[in-house]
């Protein structure tokens, strides 16, 4: 077709746009949204008398900013508003003959289906009847079994290390493995824990409908949304649609803040420090002391209007340091031993520490001292230096060791 309608050059670019297009058309990701992780609002238009009212106007605003959508009522005097983000909406309801229906208030939450049915009542359009949505509905709409955890959960319940995953513990149905670690972050923690007894690698996390599971293992998440950064999220345990594939335990799906119209800020600041600590019964048993725990999590948003009613940006930061000691305990050799002189054995089979000791078959090389105690008479150079990383006592021998701290 090139060849037939262009010339040469001409051809060059047509095929140089068509690759261009393709890569464009690529490099957009379709499935990104796949899995549903906003919410929706749905209802039923009807009258005093249950008749369905069809041809509304219903129109859903987003309180926080201004954002509309409106639709008409279908043939049955229902509506639904997909994909919703998650917030607080105005549902405005008009038709000829009735009303103004106005209901404030109405909660959308992550994954999960609010139900606003609207009585219209005879009257004129410049009336108006404002009702306030019930902060607690029953979940008709869906089999799925699944706890929301509102954001100011997320960031006023006490976590340990600042870390969401702690929240999924408290979901009924959900056991914690051995090496489940819901304080530290990254490559050192884990999410390993079972939900109505499927595998701990069968669960699904996800950030704003995108896959955050590491794939190479599935027990431990790519992404620790900071709590300050999370809007809410959803732990859906049973019974869920087919719009969540990869999972047979649990879908943790996660969505993150966004800016409004107007400008908010925050800063947090959660620490520990030995300071305020007793010491342990080992640490005091050891004479050493207590050991050095010090953990500050601390950071700051803001978020607001760049173009307002159209566009808002959200920014934080948050750091997480930690200085953590350990005391230990145990036998070290004497500065003498570190030279090879062993004459300070009162038997010649154990040393203080109750090790035996080792067998040297170049008796040559050893001067007794006495009552089998001995000297290494030349001890090799390497050995020596070797000897010169092991600490020295520190205290008097007691439980078998001598040194600690």
């Amino acid at each position: 077709m090139c060849k037939v309608f262009e010339s040469g050059g001409a051809c060059r670019k047509l095929r140089l746009a068509a690759y261009s297009l393709l890569a464009v058309l690529l490099s957009i990701p379709l499935g990104l949204h796949a899995q549903q992780y906003s919410g929706s609002i749905t209802g039923t238009v009807t009258d005093s008398t249950g008749a369905a009212i069809p041809g509304a106007t219903v129109t859903v605003t987003n309180t926080g900013t201004a954002a509309k959508v409106t639709q008409k009522s279908g043939g049955a005097g229902d509506f639904t508003f997909a994909q919703l983000p998650v917030g607080t909406y105005q549902v405005q309801v008009t038709q000829g003959s009735f009303k103004e229906f106005v209901e404030t208030g109405v909660v959308v939450h992550t994954s999960t289906v609010t139900q606003v049915p609207v009585i219209m009542q005879v009257g004129a359009v410049s009336q108006k009847v404002t009702v306030e949505a019930n902060a607690v509905q029953v979940q008709t709409t869906s089999a799925a079994l699944g706890e929301v955890v509102t954001g100011t959960q997320v960031r006023e319940l006490p976590l340990a290390g600042e870390n969401f995953v702690g929240l999924t513990q408290l979901s009924p149905g959900v056991s914690a493995s051995q090496d489940f670690n819901g304080s530290d972050k990254g490559l050192e923690g884990g999410v390993n824990f079972s939900v109505n007894g499927n595998p701990y690698t069968n669960n699904l996390f996800l950030v704003d409908g995108v896959n955050n599971n590491d794939v190479g293992s599935n027990r431990t998440i790519l992404i620790y949304p900071s709590v300050d950064t999370i809007a809410e999220f959803k732990m859906i345990r049973n019974s869920y649609g087919p719009e969540y594939g990869q999972a047979s335990g649990a879908i943790i799906s996660i969505t993150t803040r966004s800016g409004e119209n107007q400008f908010h800020g925050g800063f947090f600041y959660a620490g520990r420090n030995d300071a305020l600590d007793a010491n342990d019964w080992f640490s005091n048993h050891n004479g050493t002391g207590k050991a050095k725990e010090r953990r500050d999590d601390y950071g700051y948003n803001i978020s607001g209007p760049v173009i307002k009613d159209k566009l808002f940006f959200w920014w934080n930061q948050e750091w997480n340091k930690e200085i953590r000691g350990v005391s230990y305990a145990t036998c070290v050799p004497t500065a003498a031993e570190e030279t090879g002189d062993f004459s300070g054995y009162g038997d010649a089979t154990t040393d203080q520490c109750g090790a035996t000791i080792p067998t040297i078959p170049a008796y040559a090389a050893v001067s007794s001292t006495g009552a089998g105690a001995f000297q290494i008479a030349n001890p090799d150079a390497a050995g020596l230096l070797i000897a010169q990383f092991y600490p020295t006592p520190n205290q008097a021998l007691s439980g078998g060791n001598n040194w600690a701290q």
